[in-house]
Parts: structure tokens; C-alpha cells; sequence
């Protein structure tokens, strides 16, 4: 009798493989703290990964030494998913000749393809909803390269973004638009294996070009009038912001604002930079109820002399807020957002899941990529009421953010 352990680990290896070839917006996400998480977690688990400490300088000789704060992003397993079918012909085609390749082409690649796509759009909600740094206009799309990729690559320039490995994830409309701009612009990329991944491959601004379906739509919210701080901000590593608004103002997860005469630093010089105030993003809805909002943003707030600087004054009361700064009456108007992410903006972080040991489990298996961590588990189990093998795929990953804000642009567009 054949080793069915060994088709179990077939299945579950081809299965990843083919996955892995066809993610897009999922591959600039960092993937390095993956390695440091091999334990299976069950679902609802979190970790945390810490940031890189950072210092402010003394000045003369006298020793003043400052604390080692280490800041964390957390990142939760919430929601597993994966595919399901019944496959009563496996082992048949699995024993045949060539069984292998007409699985792999029939069965496994068309369900990798739909995993892939699962979890690119994930990554891509994940992205545009938690990129703090915003450029374009809703509703309009960027006309050419310097209002698109420019004004993107100008913002993480000066918020201390390292370079390389950026991304330019854009509609196949907006690409269009740029494409006939300046089609000279574009170059062959070093890496021959990206040309497999879905999009299109080119190179501008020390961008890599991915024309993209998984990317969102953004309807902002709605303000009837003035939006305000409430009271001064007196402590740093705020996320909360209490606003005065006017009843029933719409706040959308999503939405990016500023705050006036709260301008950014560059994250080494802890100097401001030209006059445009640091943008935010809402991580959870919220509606204004008797005159008041609390709103949920990222980053957090750390005024002069934190080690984490990220602005050069913390928000006064009375200041106003701007929404989606740089599109004119942003009142509840909607468009695709384009990403621009270096892979130090958001962790992706893969976990393997439990294996069952129950009885009426015929085969499982579980192969993890030892680059990006993502695991992918085949799991095939008599079902006694249906009469029938069931056979399911699953995979779980966790989202965060790292640098939100530096080396991510939310670049608005119609």
C-alpha cells in the first residue's frame, strides 16, 4: 500500500508552492518576524513586535542616560480561512499516471490562486486603511508621475523611509494614464522572478509597478462643519484623539486627516520639513454624538523630546482638522486608492495551525515557506453522516504596523 503521509505532504508542498508564485501586494509586507514565531497558535492568539529603539542625544559631557523604551506593534490571528471541497476520486488520481500534474493544474492551482487573492486583498485593505501618509486627490486620478509616484516618493523621502523595496500598486485605469505620460520611464526590474507575479513589472521613482485588481475603494465621511481638538494633548504615544464635532459627523476607518500646526519631523534630523501638517489615519469608525467624537488614529503622537518624535508640537485645543488633505469638499466622495509601501510600513506574519489527531482524519499535512512564514494545512476526513472525504485548505495570517507613516502613501485617485 502507498505511504498516503507522503501524498498528504505532496499536496500540502504543491499547494504552497503554487501560492507563493502568485502573490503581488502581499510580498512588500515584511515578512522577517515570521521566522521568530514557529509555535502553532490557535485562533485569537496576538503577538507583539517591537520596533527598533531609538535615542535622543545629550548635550556636554555630563552623563544623562534615558531609558531603553521599546515601543510594539501588535499583530492578532483572528480569522483563519481556506477552501473546502469534496474530492471522492483522490486517491485514484493520486495512484494514476501523471495523477500528480492533473491535480496540481486541475485542483490545486485554480484553489492557490483564490488563497493568493484572499490574501493580497487582506493586505491591500490592511494597507490602505492604516497607511498614514496621504498625496493625490478623491475622485481624481494623479495626471502623471510626478503628482502620483513623485509626490509619494517626496513624503517617505522625508520621513526617513529607507530606499529599495518600494512598491507602486496602482488601478489598471490610473496605470493607463501613466503609461502613455512617459512610457520611457519604464525599465526592466533586476529581480526576473517578480515578472511571474500578477501586474505588470516596470520601474520609476525607485518604484517597482504592479497594476492591481485587489486594491479598495474609499467613500470619506461626512462633516457638517468645523472639526476641532478638545483639549490640549499633554502626555505622548497617544492613538485617541477627542474632537468637538457637530451630531451625527461621520468618521470612516480609513479616512486620513490633519491637524493644524502639527507639522512632521524627519525621524533622525527631529526637524520639520516645508508647512504641510502630518497627516493621520482613522483606524475604526466613529460618529459625532453630542457635539463629541473620539477618534482611533495612527500613528501615535509623540511630541519634542520623546525619543519617537514624530511631530513638532502635540495638538493644541481648538485646532482644526482637515479631512483627506489635498482633495477639495472631501464630503462623501469615494475613489481607488493607490498604495505606495516600502516593506517596512506593515508585518505579515504566518502561523501554522493546529493538526488535528482525531481518527476520521485520513491525512493532514502542513508546510510553511521558510521566506514569508505563510503555512498552508491539508487537512482530509471521512464524514460519516455524508458518506463522503471532505478536504479543506487553510491558512492564517496576522496583520501590523510598522512604520505607517514613513514608508506608506495612501495615493487617492477616482
Amino acid at each position: 500500500m502507498p505511504n498516503t503521509f507522503e501524498y498528504a505532504t505532496w499536496l500540502a508542498m504543491e499547494s504552497l508552492d503554487l501560492l507563493e508564485s502568485k502573490r503581488a501586494v502581499s510580498q512588500y509586507f515584511n515578512t522577517d518576524y515570521s521566522k521568530e514565531f514557529k509555535l502553532k497558535f490557535p485562533v485569537g492568539d496576538a503577538i507583539s513586535v517591537p520596533y527598533p529603539q531609538r535615542f535622543t542625544i545629550r548635550n556636554g559631557l555630563t552623563y544623562n542616560p534615558q531609558a531603553i523604551n521599546r515601543i510594539h506593534a501588535s499583530i492578532s490571528f483572528n480569522d483563519p480561512f481556506g477552501i473546502d471541497f469534496d474530492w471522492d476520486s483522490a486517491e485514484q488520481a493520486l495512484k494514476a499516471p501523471r495523477g500528480r500534474a492533473k491535480v496540481s493544474k486541475e485542483i490545486l492551482e485554480p484553489a492557490m490562486s483564490y488563497l493568493a487573492q484572499e490574501i493580497d486583498s487582506r493586505c491591500a485593505q490592511y494597507a490602505y486603511q492604516n497607511a498614514a501618509s496621504v498625496a493625490g486627490s478623491l475622485a481624481t486620478d494623479p495626471a502623471d508621475f510626478d503628482s502620483a509616484t513623485g509626490a509619494a516618493a517626496q513624503k517617505m523621502f522625508e520621513l526617513g523611509c529607507p530606499e529599495g523595496e518600494k512598491a507602486f500598486l496602482l488601478s489598471p485605469a490610473l496605470n493607463r494614464t501613466l503609461k502613455k505620460t512617459a512610457v520611457a520611464w519604464m525599465n526592466p526590474v533586476s529581480d526576473v522572478s517578480k515578472m511571474f507575479r500578477k501586474g505588470i513589472v516596470g520601474q520609476a521613482d525607485d518604484f517597482d509597478f504592479y497594476r492591481s485588481m485587489s486594491l479598495y475603494r474609499h467613500t470619506a465621511g461626512t462633516w457638517a462643519g468645523a472639526v476641532t481638538v478638545t483639549s490640549t494633548m499633554t502626555t505622548d504615544g497617544n492613538t485617541s484623539l477627542a474632537v468637538t464635532c457637530t451630531n451625527g459627523d461621520t468618521f470612516k476607518k480609513g479616512d486620513k486627516i490633519s491637524i493644524a500646526n502639527v507639522l512632521p519631523v524627519n525621524p533622525m534630523t527631529r526637524r520639520t520639513f516645508g508647512s504641510s501638517a502630518k497627516t493621520f489615519t482613522i483606524t475604526a469608525d466613529a460618529t459625532g454624538a453630542s457635539s463629541a467624537a473620539t477618534l482611533a488614529i495612527s500613528p501615535a503622537i509623540y511630541g519634542p523630546n520623546s525619543q519617537y518624535q514624530n511631530v513638532n508640537a502635540l495638538p493644541q485645543a481648538s485646532a482644526a482638522l482637515t479631512l483627506w488633505p489635498g482633495t477639495s469638499s472631501p464630503n462623501g466622495k469615494a475613489g481607488t486608492v493607490t498604495l505606495a509601501l516600502h516593506r517596512n510600513a506593515f508585518a505579515l506574519v504566518g502561523v501554522e495551525l493546529e493538526e488535528p489527531k482525531d481518527s476520521s482524519v485520513e491525512l493532514v499535512s502542513q508546510k510553511r515557506d521558510p521566506d514569508s512564514g505563510i503555512s498552508v494545512r491539508f487537512i482530509r476526513q471521512w464524514d460519516n453522516t455524508l458518506s463522503r472525504f471532505t478536504n479543506r485548505f487553510d491558512a492564517c495570517i496576522g496583520l501590523g504596523s510598522f512604520y505607517n507613516d514613513a514608508c506608506a502613501v495612501a495615493v487617492a485617485g477616482a
